[in-house]
C-alpha cells in the first residue's frame, strides 16, 4: 500500500515515534500472527517450567503470581495488537513489559535459595520474546530500552542468587546468562523494527520522486487532453451557432435563447471540476465499475465544504480502499452508498485531562496544540451478508483506518452497516482554549 507522507505530516511526525504499523499498516497487518505465537511460546514455556521445577519451587503462591504474571503479559501483547485496537500504545507497551517482568521477579523469589539453574527459568526468556514480538508496533528504540532495563533486573537477581547456583562460575557468568535471554531477542525485535521502518521511509521517498517525475511528463497530455475536450464541446454546439450568425449576418431570439443554453452548460461544467475533490473521483469511478457490471449505482458524496481536500495520502487511501471493497461485496445494494464528511471544533477537548487526550493527537502535534478541529466521515451501505461475514470481510480495511484515522466506529443493523471514523488536526482558531499539559 502507498503510504506516502506529504510534507506536512513529515514535519509533524517525529522519526523517533514511527513504526511499521503507522507507515505501513497493511504490513503490520500481516504481521499480525507473531503476537498471539509469541504470546503463546512464553506462556506454553512458563507452565512446562513451573511443572518440571516444582521441586525448586518454595513459594506456591509466588509461583502462581509469576504464571499469572506471563499469562497477562501475553494477553496484553495480544489485545494491544490486534487490528481492532491499532495502533499499538505506549501504555499497552509498558503493561506488556512491567507484567513479563513481575513474572520473571515472582518466579526467582518463588524459588529464592532453591533455583539449580538460570537456563531454564522461563521469566528471561518471556520478557525477550515478547519484546521480540512488539517489533511490528513500537519504535525500536523503545524496544531496545526496554530490553536494556529489563536485562539489567534480571541480572541483579542472578548475581544476588550466585552463592545457591549448582555450576560453580564467576557470578558476573550467570549475570551475562540471564541478561543475554532478554537482550538477544529485544535486539532483533529492535533491529527489525529499525530496518523495516527505514526501507518503508526509503521506498515512500523514492515513490514520492517518481511520482513527481511522472506528473511532469504526463502534465502536458492532461493538458492537451482537456483543450480537444474543449474543442469538441465547442464544435458540437458553440460553433454550429456562431457559423449560423455569421452566415445570416443577424441575431435572432433563438440565437440568444441558444446561446444562453451554451452558457449555462459551461458555467455548470466548470463549478462541478471545481467542486470535485479526490472523493468525488474514488465515487465515479465504483460508480463507472458498477455500471460496467451492468448495474444501475446510486452513489452519493455529501462533502459541500470540500474537507476530504485535507486529508493525507494514506488517509485518502485507506478511504478509497474501504469504498471500493464495499462495492464489491457480495450482496451489496448498488443503490444504497453514501459517504459524508462533516467538520466540528472539539472544543471540549480542552478541559480534558491529559490522559484522556487521543495519542495519535499527542505524537503528532506540539506540546501545548490549540483545540484540534475534527473532520468525521461517514460511509453507510446496504450490504446483504451475515453480520459474521460482513466484519471479516472488512477486517483488513478497518484495521489500516484505524492506523491513520484517530478514532473508527462500526455499527451493523443488518443489512445496513456504517462506518464512521475521525481526523483531527491543530486548531489555529486563537480563541480555542489550549489543552492542559501533564499534571
Amino acid at each position: 500500500m502507498n503510504l506516502i507522507p506529504s510534507p506536512a505530516e513529515r514535519a509533524n511526525r517525529d522519526p523517533s515515534k514511527d513504526t511499521q504499523q503507522r507507515l505501513d499498516p497493511l504490513g503490520a497487518l500481516a504481521a499480525w500472527p507473531l503476537a498471539p505465537i509469541m504470546a503463546a511460546i512464553s506462556v506454553g514455556n512458563a507452565i512446562i517450567a513451573t511443572i518440571l521445577q516444582a521441586d525448586q519451587i518454595q513459594s506456591q503462591p509466588l509461583a502462581a503470581l509469576a504464571l499469572l504474571a506471563m499469562v497477562g503479559a501475553g494477553a496484553a501483547l495480544v489485545v494491544g495488537a490486534m487490528p481492532a485496537r491499532a495502533p499499538f500504545e505506549p501504555g499497552m507497551h509498558l503493561l506488556v513489559l512491567g507484567l513479563a517482568l513481575s513474572a520473571s521477579v515472582f518466579e526467582q523469589a518463588s524459588k529464592w535459595g532453591h533455583n539449580s539453574r538460570l537456563q531454564d527459568d522461563f521469566g528471561q526468556l518471556g520478557i525477550g520474546l515478547l519484546l521480540l514480538a512488539l517489533a511490528p508496533y513500537r519504535p525500536w528504540r523503545q524496544i531496545a530500552l526496554s530490553g536494556a532495563a529489563a536485562s539489567v533486573v534480571v541480572g541483579a537477581l542472578a548475581l544476588a542468587q550466585a552463592q545457591y547456583l549448582s555450576i560453580i562460575v564467576p557470578p558476573g557468568v550467570y549475570a551475562v546468562v540471564a541478561m543475554t535471554m532478554v537482550l538477544a531477542p529485544a535486539a532483533a525485535g529492535a533491529a527489525y523494527s529499525r530496518r523495516i521502518v527505514r526501507s518503508i521511509l526509503a521506498w515512500q521517498t523514492d515513490a514520492r520522486r517518481a511520482d513527481v517525475v511522472r506528473a511532469a511528463e504526463t502534465r502536458g497530455q492532461v493538458a492537451q487532453s482537456v483543450v480537444d475536450e474543449q474543442i469538441a464541446a465547442l464544435r458540437a454546439g458553440v460553433i454550429p451557432l456562431l457559423t449560423a450568425v455569421l452566415e445570416r449576418g443577424a441575431i435572432s431570439p433563438r440565437d440568444i435563447e441558444r446561446a444562453g443554453v451554451f452558457a449555462a452548460d459551461v458555467r455548470r461544467a466548470l463549478v462541478e471540476q471545481v467542486d470535485s475533490t479526490w472523493l468525488d473521483g474514488v465515487v465515479e469511478r465504483e460508480r463507472a465499475t458498477l455500471t460496467e457490471r451492468g448495474l444501475a449505482p446510486l452513489l452519493v458524496v455529501s462533502d459541500a465544504d470540500r474537507r476530504a481536500t485535507a486529508f493525507g495520502p494514506d488517509q485518502r487511501a485507506a478511504t478509497a480502499a474501504l469504498i471500493g471493497a464495499l462495492c464489491e461485496l457480495r450482496g451489496f445494494d448498488p443503490g444504497s452508498l453514501v459517504v459524508q464528511v462533516t467538520g466540528s471544533e472539539r472544543r471540549g477537548l480542552g478541559r480534558l485531562p491529559y490522559r484522556a487526550i487521543p495519542a495519535r493527537y499527542k505524537e503528532l502535534h506540539n506540546p501545548r496544540p490549540r483545540a484540534p478541529h475534527v473532520d468525521t466521515v461517514t460511509v453507510q451501505a446496504g450490504v446483504d451478508l451475515p453480520t459474521r461475514r460482513l466484519r471479516k470481510a472488512l477486517r483488513p480495511y478497518l484495521g489500516v483506518l484505524r492506523a491513520v484515522f484517530v478514532r473508527v466506529r462500526v455499527k451493523v443493523r443488518h443489512p445496513l452497516v456504517t462506518i464512521t471514523f475521525d481526523d483531527e488536526r491543530v486548531n489555529t482558531d486563537p480563541d480555542v482554549a489550549e489543552i492542559g499539559q501533564p499534571q
